[in-house]
Formats: structure tokens, C-alpha cells, sequence
């Protein structure tokens, strides 16, 4: 926005394609939410017609003169391996489900993304849900460790997410291999009442002499990943527009800690619109 209060062509070109992605990735949960139930109903019942089968198998004779040599036997194993693979078919459509009710939410048409009440804990929980496949990618060992019972927090949830995915995306991208963790946890200082939230990587760390650079708009060592370099700062600026502060702790080859402080009497409200 600039200084009459007006929105330049280009801000309006990026909130209407961000508009856009949001209507239409609603759409996309609405659209698998019919298959995914019919998948769940139809795994339950092959799970009990199984079941029924079973055991009218376990009642038949082994007389061969009622039915052929083997076929209990052949029945009774094939049986055998069924339930592990409709247990694969119970959770993936479990996992799917779960997916699309992240997905409805983090696009602005679920609860999370309109309340000003925010639960870092829940949304740090939908970020890694959604960003499963890249974890997975760039890291074998991804681990959430949340202090419970973190008091709410007043703020954007919107710009939460992004904050979150845009530090997690950091962490990730920056492992020299799968063998690297990450580490994302939540805190909560009664004494200050804060809440603090660290993101730790086993990644290569940031050298002293970029230190100063990295949370310049458009300032990226990760351009091959499609990094504009707009992350760091758009993190930074969402802290700060919760009253927040981000501490960088980073040494070359070993790792980094993101650690964002929000202060929950210093968060104002008023500015906290949607961009």
C-alpha cells in the first residue's frame, strides 16, 4: 500500500492470485471430501464382510469330500493378509482427511485462519501437517516437541502460518542431508509472559559475515531452491507486527535456532489486519 492508502497494480494482481488460490484450494478440499468418506465407509465394511468370511472358513471340515483339498487352507491365508492392508486403507484415507481439513483451514475458510485468538500449538500442528511431503524430503528426523497448555495468543493466523512455514521451509533447505534434524518446539515464560517458539536445525549453519543480510527483503543463498529471498523478512515483520523479536543463533556447519518471543501484553490488535 502506498502513501495516499491506495494499492499499487501489482499488490492488487498478488492479493487477487492469493484470493484466487484460496477459493479454489476450498473448492479442492470440498471436492475430496465425498471420496475420501466413501473410501472410510467402504474399508470398514470390507474389514467386517472379512471378518464374517473368516470365520465361516475356520467352520468348514476338512473333509475332502465336501470341498477341495487345500481350500481352507488357501482361504484361511489369504484371509490372513487382509486386515494389515485394509488397516493401510483405514489410515492413509484417516491421513487424507486430515490433510483436507488442514488445507480448508490454513486457505482462510476454516476457524483458525479467521480467529484473532491464535493456538500456536494447533498451528504450528497444521504447518507440519501440510508440509509432511517436504519434511520427509529433506529430513528423516523432524521432531515437535510443544509444551502443552501454551496460552493463547492474540494475533493474525493467517500471518502465523506463514511465519511458521516460512521458518520451517528455512530449516529444511538448509540440511545437508536426511540425516539432519529438525526441531520445532514451544515454550511459554510465566515471568514474562511470553510465549517463545524455536526452530533448530542441524543445517549448515549461517556464516557471520551474511549474518547482518539475511532478513533484507530479496537477500538469498538459496536461489536454486526458488528462494526470492522474501521469507526472513516477511517472518521478521510478522514477529514484529505481533510485538515480538526474533533471535538468531547460528554457527557454520553445525546449525541454526530461530527463536521468536512474543510478549503477549505488547500485541496490538488494530494492526494486525490482513494485508
Amino acid at each position: 500500500m502506498n502513501i495516499n492508502g491506495t494499492y499499487s497494480f501489482e499488490q492488487l494482481l498478488r492479493l487477487n492470485r492469493a484470493n484466487n488460490q484460496a477459493f479454489y484450494l476450498s473448492g479442492f478440499s470440498h471436492l475430496l471430501n465425498n471420496p475420501l468418506n466413501s473410501i472410510h465407509l467402504a474399508s470398514d465394511l470390507l474389514k467386517n464382510y472379512t471378518q464374517d468370511i473368516n470365520a465361516l472358513f475356520e467352520e468348514l471340515s476338512d473333509d475332502a469330500e465336501q470341498i477341495p483339498a487345500g481350500f481352507r487352507e488357501a482361504g484361511l491365508a489369504v484371509l490372513g493378509d487382509m486386515p494389515p492392508v485394509i488397516q493401510g486403507i483405514s489410515d492413509s484415507a484417516f491421513r487424507l482427511n486430515q490433510f483436507v481439513s488442514h488445507l480448508a483451514e490454513l486457505t482462510g475458510r476454516g476457524a483458525t485462519a479467521a480467529s484473532r485468538d491464535v493456538d500456536l500449538n494447533r498451528l504450528i500442528s497444521l504447518c507440519a501437517s501440510m508440509a509432511h511431503h517436504q519434511i520427509c524430503v529433506h529430513t528423516s528426523s523432524f521432531c515437535l516437541d510443544l509444551e502443552p497448555d501454551l496460552p493463547v495468543l492474540a494475533g493474525n493466523a493467517e500471518q502465523m502460518q506463514q511465519l511458521i512455514l516460512n521458518l520451517l521451509m528455512n530449516a529444511l533447505i538448509s540440511l545437508p542431508d536426511r540425516s539432519c534434524a529438525v526441531v520445532l518446539s514451544t515454550s511459554y515464560n510465566r515471568a514474562t509472559d511470553s510465549v517463545q517458539m524455536r526452530v533448530q536445525d542441524e543445517g549448515v549453519g549461517i556464516s557471520t559475515d551474511i549474518l547482518p543480510d539475511i532478513l533484507k527483503p530479496f537477500f538469498s543463498t538459496w536461489s536454486e531452491y526458488g528462494c526470492m529471498g522474501l521469507g526472513l523478512n516477511v517472518a521478521d515483520q510478522i514477529i514484529r507486527d505481533h510485538g515480538g523479536e526474533l533471535a538468531i543463533d547460528s554457527e557454520l556447519g553445525k546449525g541454526t535456532t530461530m527463536i521468536v518471543t512474543f510478549y503477549r501484553s505488547h500485541i496490538k490488535l488494530g494492526e494486525l489486519d490482513i494485508l
